[in-house]
């Protein structure tokens, strides 16, 4: 089974009483499986539909439309990825769908156009967005609890942060017009961000849990995935579990809402201090939000 909490209502509104609870209801969590589904979180489900609606629009547009929207390092990764454009990290072929990044960019690199000019199709997606950058640092101040640590700890670690809202096609036709030799749309990996919050309109999204075994995730009414990711466990020290996940084969066309917690550009993620020790020494190196991501999308983009 999944674990499932009730939140205390939209996370705007968290008292330090409401973070104390959320941090004793996702402890256990965070520190066994990684993911989770949160209730009453406070976004409206009509924004949550306005959105998809948003993404299908998009998504229906001719492919010279879309494809002026291309992203590469000189967006900031910001826009769109067509269809085969991004390499899989476990095997030789491509990922089987079509993405779309809007979100905060960062004034340490170029950017070919404006921020707007990325955002134009999706002024709901954009509201949305503030939803759960909201959520998002709610959640990390409980996890902040959980470890030990002030609410707000993280918080000067984040600098400006770079949180980006991923509007995801899986067409069922996909995988053959990519001709995949897998039988998965979206290749196993762990996200490189704090924490994810995700919404389907289809099953597809598996998780992998402790014993190795993938794990259908369903579609929830009203409830959203969230599952840490590479940063929350780097400075825990693997005291939180990031979840890997991938996305299955899929028979009917899926859409996902993906949004991604992350630091400002250049921040060091590396085990803290605080948890670190001559009986628990630092498990991870230190990874680079600069210049270690931009190379990882390099090598998936290509361009």
């Amino acid at each position: 089974m999944i674990p499932q909490i009730q939140l205390p209502g939209p996370a705007a509104g968290w008292t330090s009483k409401d973070l104390e609870t959320v941090a004793n209801d996702i402890g256990g969590i965070c520190r066994r499986e990684g993911y989770l589904f949160v209730h009453n979180h406070g976004i409206p489900d009509e924004l949550i539909k306005d959105v998809y609606a948003e993404t299908q629009r998009f998504y229906q547009l001719p492919p010279e439309q879309k494809s002026k929207y291309d992203a590469t390092e000189k967006s900031q990764f910001l826009g769109y990825r067509g269809l085969g454009r991004e390499r899989s990290r476990t095997h030789s072929g491509t990922e089987a769908c079509e993405q779309y990044r809007v979100g905060n960019t960062t004034p340490d690199l170029a950017l070919l156009e404006s921020v707007g000019f990325y955002h134009e199709h999706f002024p709901k997606s954009m509201e949305l967005f503030e939803y759960l950058t909201m959520l998002g640092d709610g959640i990390l101040a409980a996890c902040a609890l959980d470890l030990g640590l002030a609410a707000d700890f993280f918080t000067g670690y984040l600098g400006t942060p770079l949180h980006r809202l991923g509007l995801n096609y899986y067409g069922a036709s996909h995988l053959s017009k990519v001709s995949s030799k897998v039988n998965y749309a979206m290749s196993p990996h762990i996200d490189l961000s704090l924490l994810t919050i995700l919404d389907q309109d289809e099953p597809g999204l598996d998780v992998r849990d402790t014993d190795g075994k993938w794990r259908q995730v369903p579609s929830v009414d009203g409830a959203l995935f969230v599952f840490l990711a590479d940063y929350v466990q780097r400075w825990s020290n693997g005291l939180h579990r990031a979840a890997p996940h991938r996305v299955s084969a899929v028979d009917r066309d899926r859409m996902s809402i993906q949004y991604k917690h992350r630091p400002d550009y250049g921040v060091v993620v590396a085990p803290l201090e605080a948890l670190t020790g001559p009986a628990s020494p630092p498990k991870y190196a230190p990874l680079d939000t600069g210049s270690d991501y931009v190379a990882v999308l390099r090598s998936i983009l290509g361009r």
